[in-house]
């Protein structure tokens, strides 16, 4: 969409699945994050007036609900929810609106004076590591254009070892301009190098927008220990409209996020389309686990902990339990064996060492479904 110039704008199908997505991997992050440490920040760097004109919440809003509606409240440390907003009269809306929200003195909420986050950067970066670098930190960059996040900004966002972002990317945007000239210097400072220009090469409106997300995940991967995943929000021709890019330093990180996205795609993992905010699919519920069970069937010869196994898996962008329920399927036609334990109460625990093998050539079993590697 354009930049609204109203106060208020209506709600789109993407935006209540952005908000699903958001309050899933936040579910899982402050289910992990505010019991372990004593405090903890989260950034809605573009956080708006705090409600759609046709009622949903905004994104500060879902924010706090997050927080103050979670299971384990009660075991809950601090969080301080900044929110920055540029438009004064957006501030001041939004001010309104989170001054009618439920309280708690474990969540402090703090709205910046209006301003751009890059304007509030520094500021902001000092505030919410206050209790040190390690103070874990998400910055949610949820802006119109992609001009508005440059790749330096987000590389900041993830300078400290516990810092993680969520990055609205505008598949559509760069699809439509990335062959105009002009506008390449532009994409180069979104992208942070030119390498993306490879991606020109590929023809087909979808191939080239996954090729253009694969070369902005691999700038991020280029910055020190930083893992990332994503799952794009298709519109009605089921092309990318646009993806929520995850970037973090850590497996756990990724495990959180590999839920939430397959909570939202329980076939790949990969993509939803805009319908399924008001319908659901009546197929296709049954996750496509094809692409690891070919990487475990290349681990043939070889034996490997569980511990790395999942670690692998989660990275790869599938879940622990895909893992479990594959390597129980390759135990059933003879391809993998649980070498240590001898004995155990469940097939695959903690500490077990699994043994690949290739398959008996005079099996009919076939080693994976077609697929192509995530």
């Amino acid at each position: 969409m354009g930049k609204p110039a109203d106060l208020l704008w209506k709600s789109e199908p993407r935006t209540l699945l952005k908000h699903q997505i958001y309050r899933k991997y936040l579910y899982c992050w402050m289910g992990k994050i505010c019991q372990r440490f004593t405090a903890a920040s989260i950034v809605d760097a573009f956080a708006g007036p705090g409600v759609y004109v046709d009622g949903p919440d905004g994104s500060s809003v879902v924010t706090a609900k997050a927080f103050l509606e979670h299971a384990r409240l009660e075991r809950f440390n601090y969080l301080s929810l900044f929110c920055v907003e540029k438009r004064p009269d957006r501030r001041e809306h939004l001010v309104s609106v989170m001054a009618e929200q439920r309280r708690s003195p474990k969540l402090k909420i703090e709205i910046m004076p209006a301003g751009g986050i890059e304007e509030h950067f520094v500021d902001l970066d000092r505030r919410v590591h206050g209790a040190g670098p390690r103070t874990p930190t998400l910055w949610i960059l949820d802006p119109f254009d992609i001009s508005s996040v440059p790749f330096d900004l987000v590389k900041a966002c993830l300078a400290r070892p516990y810092d993680e972002v969520l990055i609205t990317w505008f598949s559509d945007e760069l699809y439509r301009f990335c062959e105009h000239e002009p506008k390449h210097a532009a994409i180069d400072r979104h992208f942070g190098h030119s390498e993306w220009r490879k991606a020109l090469e590929v023809t087909g409106e979808a191939p080239r927008k996954e090729a253009l997300l694969g070369a902005y995940r691999l700038g991020l991967e280029s910055l020190d220990h930083i893992k990332t995943e994503a799952i794009s929000i298709s519109s009605k021709n089921a092309h990318a409209r646009y993806s929520i890019v995850f970037a973090t330093h850590s497996d756990k990180g990724l495990q959180c996020f590999n839920q939430a996205k397959w909570s939202i795609d329980p076939h790949r993992g990969k993509s939803v389309n805009e319908k399924a905010v008001s319908q659901d699919s009546l197929f296709d519920f049954e996750p496509d686990l094809g692409p690891l069970r070919q990487k475990l069937a290349a681990l043939a010869g070889h034996a490997h902990t569980f511990e790395s196994l999942a670690a692998a898996t989660i990275r790869n962008g599938f879940k622990e339990t895909h893992l479990r329920t594959v390597l129980s399927e390759m135990a059933a036609d003879g391809t993998a064996i649980r070498e240590h334990p001898l004995d155990a109460k469940s097939p695959w625990p903690p500490g077990s060492l699994i043994r690949f093998y290739a398959p008996d050539v005079d099996s009919e079993v076939p080693l994976s479904s077609p697929a192509s590697a995530p």
